[in-house]
Parts: C-alpha cells; sequence; structure tokens
C-alpha cells in the first residue's frame, strides 16, 4: 500500500463527499425546520426539540460501540471483532433501548412544561434496527468508501426530513419526528443489508468481547460527555426560558447550529478512517498540516453561515421567528471551535488514547457549565453568546499537546 493513496487529495475527496452529500441532505432539513415553524407554534417546536435533543444525546453513544476498534484494526484481528463486535452492539443497543425508556419516563419532573415522554420512548425503538447492519456500515468506513456511505447517509437524512413536513402536513403533529425517526431506521437497513462487504457472522470469545466491551465503555463516556456538550444548552434552557423563549431559542439551534454540526460530523466520519489509513502506512510527518488545512476549510463555511443568517432566515421563514438571527448567528460560530475539538479527539482516537479523549470531553463540557451556570443567561441572544464565549476556552486543552499528538501520531 502506498502512502500517496492516502494524500490529503484523499482526505479532501472524501470530506467533499461527505459534506457535500451533507448540505444537500441538510438543503431538505431546511424543508423540515420550516414546515415545523408553519404547523407548530414556538411552544409546541420547543418540545419537538427537546425530545429530539433527549435522543440525540443518547443516538451519539452507538459510535462508542466497536465500530473505532474495527476500523483501526488490522487485517489479521478483524474477523475476531467483526464477530464479537456485533455481540458488543447488540448489547449497546439494547441498553440504550432501555435507558431512553426510563428517560422519557422521567421527563414528566425533569420537564414539566413538556409533555415529550411518548416521543421520546417511541424513538427509543430505533436502536433495535442499527445492530443488524452496524458492522456493514464500520467496514464501508474502514475501506474509505466514504461515497457509498455519504450517498446512503444523505438519502436517510433526506427520507427523514421529508417525513416530518409530510407529517406534519398530514396534522401528525409532534408524532411527525418520530414516524420521520422510524423511516431513517429502516432506510438505513434496507440500504446496508445490500452493500457487499467481508462476510461475517455474530460469534463469542470471552476475551475479546470483554476487550471490545471495555474499550466501548471508555468510547462511551467520551462520546457521553461530548453528546452532552452539544445538547446540554437545550436542557438548560428548558429549565432557564419560559417555553415561549425556549421555542425561539430551539429554532435558533437547529437553524443554525443544527446545520452546521451535521457538516461538521460529516468532515470527522471522513476524518478519522483516514488518520487510521495514514497510520498503516507509516505516513505522519505532514499530517498535521493535512488536518489543519481541511479543518480550516470547513471552519470557513461556519463563518459564510454565520454571515448568510440575516439574509436566509428572514426569507425563509415567517416574522414570528425573525427575532432569532442574531442567536442563530452566533451558534453558528461554536461550531468552528467544535470542528476543531472534534479533530483533536479524532487523532487522540486513532491513537487509542481514549482516556486522555474523555479528559477532553469531560473539560469542554465542564468549561460550558460553568460558563451557563456563573452567567445564568435568561434570553436567547445572551445564552448564545455565553456558549460560544465558553467554547473559546475548549482550544486551551487540545492547545497545550496539539503539537506533539501530531508529530507522533502511531498506533497505540
Amino acid at each position: 500500500m502506498q502512502a500517496s493513496k492516502y494524500s490529503i487529495t484523499h482526505l479532501i475527496r472524501n470530506t467533499s463527499w461527505l459534506v457535500g452529500a451533507e448540505v444537500i441532505a441538510k438543503a431538505s432539513r431546511l424543508a423540515s425546520i420550516m414546515a415545523m415553524a408553519a404547523f407548530l407554534l414556538p411552544v409546541e417546536y420547543g418540545a419537538a426539540m427537546l425530545a429530539l435533543s433527549i435522543h440525540e444525546v443518547l443516538r451519539l453513544l452507538l459510535r462508542s460501540g466497536a465500530g473505532a476498534q474495527i476500523i483501526r484494526a488490522n487485517d489479521q484481528e478483524l474477523p475476531q471483532l467483526l464477530a464479537n463486535g456485533l455481540c458488543v452492539q447488540w448489547t449497546i443497543c439494547i441498553g440504550l433501548f432501555v435507558v431512553q425508556v426510563a428517560v422519557a419516563y422521567s421527563t414528566h419532573w425533569l420537564f414539566p412544561d413538556h409533555d415529550i415522554f411518548e416521543l421520546v420512548a417511541l424513538m427509543a425503538l430505533t436502536y433495535l434496527v442499527f445492530p443488524i447492519v452496524s458492522t456493514k456500515a464500520f467496514l464501508v468506513q474502514r475501506d474509505n468508501r466514504m461515497a457509498l456511505f455519504s450517498i446512503i447517509s444523505s438519502v436517510c437524512i433526506i427520507i427523514e426530513n421529508f417525513a416530518i413536513a409530510l407529517g406534519l402536513y398530514l396534522d401528525a403533529g409532534l408524532m411527525a419526528i418520530v414516524y420521520a425517526k422510524w423511516a431513517f431506521a429502516i432506510i438505513w437497513l434496507g440500504a446496508f443489508m445490500m452493500v457487499e462487504t467481508q462476510p461475517h457472522r455474530i460469534g463469542f470469545e470471552r476475551l475479546v468481547f470483554v476487550r471490545l466491551l471495555l474499550t466501548s465503555t471508555q468510547l462511551a463516556t467520551a462520546e457521553a460527555l461530548r453528546s452532552l456538550r452539544m445538547n446540554m444548552d437545550v436542557f438548560i434552557a428548558a429549565r432557564l426560558m419560559t417555553p415561549e423563549l425556549f421555542g425561539l431559542y430551539s429554532f435558533a439551534k437547529s437553524a443554525g447550529i443544527g446545520l452546521a454540526m451535521s457538516i461538521s460530523q460529516a468532515y470527522i466520519t471522513a476524518l478519522y478512517p483516514y488518520i487510521c489509513q495514514q497510520q498503516k502506512v507509516n505516513s505522519h510527518n505532514s499530517l498535521a498540516k493535512k488536518i489543519t488545512i481541511v479543518t480550516g476549510l470547513v471552519s470557513v463555511l461556519f463563518i459564510c453561515q454565520s454571515a448568510l443568517v440575516p439574509i436566509y432566515v428572514p426569507f425563509l421563514f415567517s416574522s414570528e421567528w425573525q427575532a432569532s438571527f442574531l442567536t442563530t448567528s452566533l451558534l453558528c460560530l461554536v461550531a468552528i471551535t467544535t470542528v476543531w475539538t472534534d479533530a483533536y479527539s479524532a487523532v487522540l482516537r486513532s491513537k487509542g488514547q481514549f482516556r486522555i479523549e474523555t479528559q477532553q470531553c469531560a473539560y469542554c463540557l465542564l468549561v460550558s457549565l460553568v460558563g451557563v451556570f456563573a452567567m445564568t443567561p435568561q434570553s436567547p441572544e445572551s445564552f448564545a453568546l455565553v456558549l460560544l464565549l465558553s467554547s473559546v476556552l475548549w482550544l486551551i486543552f487540545p492547545a497545550v499537546n496539539m503539537f506533539i499528538n501530531f508529530k507522533t501520531i502511531k498506533p497505540a
């Protein structure tokens, strides 16, 4: 295998596929946001976004399974990891299903102003679908078949978003978001069932299973902290703000950082397999420069989106949502520090430094929580400003060690 095969052009091409597909998919996201803004009151919009945020916090834990190990594994250990990885994925997903149903029950007293029990509980059913094809999805990423992965992902997202719009049009109310999540899961299952990958079956070897599960537990901690960092503002805002103001904040987040974060996550999805491949071909010398260049290009997209918010929000949405454009612009800028922080996490994960990644995620969450609770913002604009200022401090953690880590990227 030649190092040139995984040059910066390869990373840019994979990133372009994923980001391009994400941009197209998120154009459909605008359709669902517009439908929600048209058919839901601000209070109902806030309830929908709160339910989706709870689901998103737990759904991101799916990334803590055997995927990271399968992607970075060598060819000799891959068959064992695939067989036992299926067991791990089923364990994690059944656990997430139980946890989300339990969380749904707790929403009665956690968020008494928002009746979201049914929404959260029913969305948990999707976890019972993903393990069936999860290892096939990991193999597609391992092989850097990002064009295929991006097409499947974008099609699923487009169907989900139009399912929300259609459900609202057909008067399904808040249940439209549940039907959309079910549609996503079914299409995801069908698409990856048809993808050809290395044949494998479920298996169990105690030592391999325990090793994978322990690693997954470490990753789950990091992913839980990262997910809370991304969504804790919604949970706190739901308690600090009136339902009407929370609805406006939720709209601003979905119209701003919601779109930007999808692009950021698409980039990180392309970046992690790329770094792992660079390790296998012993191409470490210029990796820091490559990551810096591409991450910088992605950051420019967020700056452009923030600048365009005062144009596209008034153009696309009715007058009752116009007051949120400043909040939306500020939240777009949070995505810049997010993509740099998550890129550093990808480097740590590729080296097997899961403990340091967990520490980084804990640091970022703590900084954000301290900022919010110290300032206790009461309006959407002040809340977004506090988050932006806090996010700048996230960069202190990677800044201390970034030079050393980028120069010594080696397999664990």
